[in-house]
């Protein structure tokens, strides 16, 4: 299944790490050094983290995303159950 994270951008749920809320990212100092090694690592997908709600870890890339991390685990966990 596949999950809409906003931006124009979706998600295989296979591929799904972690979803962050973006504040809790922002806020802790090991969140933001990993961000900056996935970003160094060309593995930071877009360009608007500061404006982003949530951050969305894959296999494949760490995604920004407008839409809050509750809205988007609601989404993943219903694209789940339909299997």
């Amino acid at each position: 299944m596949y999950v809409h994270i906003g931006a124009d951008v979706v998600l295989r749920t296979e591929d799904l790490v972690a979803i962050l809320d973006a504040r809790l990212v922002r806020a802790s100092e090991a969140n933001q050094q990993f961000l900056q090694r996935a970003a160094a690592a060309g593995l930071l997908r877009g360009h608007n983290l500061a404006g982003a709600r949530s951050v969305v870890v894959t296999t494949r890339g760490v995604y920004p995303s407008p839409i809050s991390a509750v809205t988007l685990a609601r989404r993943a966990l219903a694209g789940l159950r339909a299997l």
